[in-house]
């Protein structure tokens, strides 16, 4: 929760803790509340937006190529798989499933 959401928060607390205002006066309260809040905020964040720094000459190359690699242990080329057939329903157990205990062996 934002700085924002945790002031409106507390703010309704506070107007629905106090015995002196009606529920229409409260709900107006509160929306008028909520509208100052959200004008603030909107004000705030446009304030403090960073510009954009984009550089076409620069960052064109990255974005046609991507990041440079990583530097890390190197991946593997490929996997042993000698002698691996795959399953299909005819070489697969189902006894767990028919049995009802869910496979969990």
């Amino acid at each position: 929760m934002t700085q924002w959401g945790m002031l409106l928060l507390c703010a309704y607390i506070v107007l629905g803790a106090t015995s002196r205002l009606t529920r229409r006066q409260a709900g107006r309260a509160a929306l008028a509340l909520t509208i100052v809040v959200i004008v603030a905020a909107l004000i705030e964040y446009s304030s403090t937006t960073p510009t954009d720094r984009y550089i076409p000459s620069v960052d064109a190359q990255v974005y046609a190529t991507g990041p440079p690699p990583q530097v890390g242990p190197p991946a593997p080329d490929s996997e042993d798989v000698t002698g691996i057939q795959p399953a299909t329903w005819s070489s697969t157990d189902h006894t767990p499933l028919v049995n009802g205990s869910g496979g969990g062996g």
